[in-house]
């Protein structure tokens, strides 16, 4: 074992705790105003320059905002669970710019390398049995109807021992060093508003990853990640005008059958001999009552294509669909973009430089590291990899190995903790390659 495995071995309880810490106060969206601020306070006291809130957050551009409310329900709980020095941030994220950047420099020439962990939890209510590790050891999600049922406990965790690791070994490296800690991946709502803000200004390289999806066995790793999809999200209200349905059917537009109508043409889109696409109507409400005409409806549906023009393919096709339908039932409709990202492919640079880190970990096997694999579903990152190329860096997306005890946004989701030191450990080994002065 060399001296970067040793010293990512010796945190090895320090990232459990953290892991369970955060697992069991979880936040979803724009409302991470607790787990914002811990990892700010976290970062200031290990030395990084810490931006928050409008400095990281471009208001306008935010996607898929929860209501007043929940927002104000969001901030006086995390008052009840922060510290002093914690709560100090928060006047800072207003009304949910929660995510921050936390940033190290040298002050030696080198590139600027940058790192992106998500924090948000899913909208699942954990668990509540004793088979369920968390909650027979008593770490499980406080919050009914949220749960980190991603992983995402683990990124923060990665991300905080490696800027730990960064910070104690920083006379090793040059250049600078960015933590990019982002709300609102879920749903795919929250890149877009940070990179408008300019945190990916002058990075030269992004790295990214994820516990588990392809990746399902301890000490594994998948270096490269190919065709993460482009996706839209998007709400589709409509307003029909209601009618007794049997003495004036004729007086009414019915909004139910508009949506019915609709549902059913966007799963009928042609696909494309280009590459892969997707199309979802989640959820579908309509209606007041049995002996009503509709005046009302709503969908909830997602687009997904293999590359951002795919996707435009399927969405443009989705809202003419939403036109026709309209002028055929007499009825009037808006559309609203939730979340969404751009498709992509890790560069291949960062590919390999993701396999030597493996090949020289200990805390992954040989036999199990896979150079590159296709993603075929969305991912915030994405967004900020798509930026990062088109401005000339290098950016890539790895999945660490992980054993499952139940799949993604399952209630039952739990991973092997042992996957959180091959994470950092191959993170930190990308430092050492780009930016190493010894």
């Amino acid at each position: 074992m060399d001296e970067i495995a040793t010293r990512v071995l010796a945190l090895k309880d320090e990232l459990v705790a953290d892991r369970r810490f955060f697992h069991s106060h979880p936040e979803t969206g724009w409302f991470t105003f607790f787990t914002t601020a811990v990892i700010a306070n976290r970062m200031r006291n290990l030395g990084y320059e810490i931006k928050l809130g409008r400095e990281v957050v471009v208001p306008e551009a935010r996607l898929g905002l929860g209501s007043k409310q929940q927002c104000e329900e969001a901030i006086k709980r995390a008052r009840t669970l922060l510290n002093a020095d914690e709560a100090k941030f928060l006047d800072a994220m207003e009304d949910g710019l929660t995510g921050l950047v936390a940033t190290i420099d040298t002050g030696r020439k080198g590139k600027c390398i940058a790192y992106r962990f998500d924090i948000d939890c899913v909208d699942v209510t954990e668990c509540g049995e004793d088979s369920h590790r968390p909650t027979k050891e008593g770490f499980s999600s406080d919050k009914p109807g949220c749960m980190h049922a991603c992983g995402h406990d683990g990124h923060i965790t990665m991300g905080l021992a490696l800027a730990k690791l960064i910070k104690e070994n920083l006379n090793d490296l040059n250049g600078k060093f960015k933590f990019i800690f982002q709300t609102a991946e879920e749903g795919t709502r929250g890149a877009v508003a940070m990179e408008k803000a300019g945190v990916l200004k002058g990075v030269d390289y992004l790295f990214g990853g994820h516990i588990g999806f392809q990746s399902t066995e301890p000490r594994a790793l998948i270096c490269g990640t190919k065709k993460l999809l482009a996706t839209t999200k998007f709400d589709v209200k409509l307003t029909g005008r209601s009618a007794h349905a049997a003495g004036a059917p004729q007086e009414g537009a019915n909004a139910l059958l508009a949506a019915a109508q609709m549902a059913l043409n966007m799963h009928g889109i042609t696909r494309n001999s280009k590459g892969v696409t997707r199309i979802n109507v989640g959820v579908l409400r309509a209606g007041e009552g049995r002996n009503v005409i509709a005046p009302n409806g709503y969908l909830a549906c997602e687009t997904r294509g293999e590359t951002t023009e795919l996707n435009e393919f399927m969405f443009n096709a989705c809202k003419d669909i939403v036109d026709g339908v309209c002028k055929i039932y007499g009825v009037s409709s808006e559309i609203t973009i939730t979340g969404g990202t751009a498709g992509g492919d890790s560069s291949e640079e960062v590919t390999q430089i993701y396999y030597d880190a493996a090949l020289a970990s200990p805390f992954i096997d040989d036999d199990k590291i896979k150079r590159e694999s296709d993603f075929s579903a969305c991912e915030d990152f994405a967004h900020f990899m798509h930026a990062v190329q088109n401005s000339g860096g290098k950016s890539g997306y790895l999945m660490i190995g992980t054993s499952l005890k139940a799949g993604h946004h399952n209630a039952k989701f739990d991973f092997d903790e042992d996957s959180l030191m091959a994470g950092v450990d191959v993170f930190l080994r990308c430092a050492y390659a780009l930016n190493s002065n010894i």
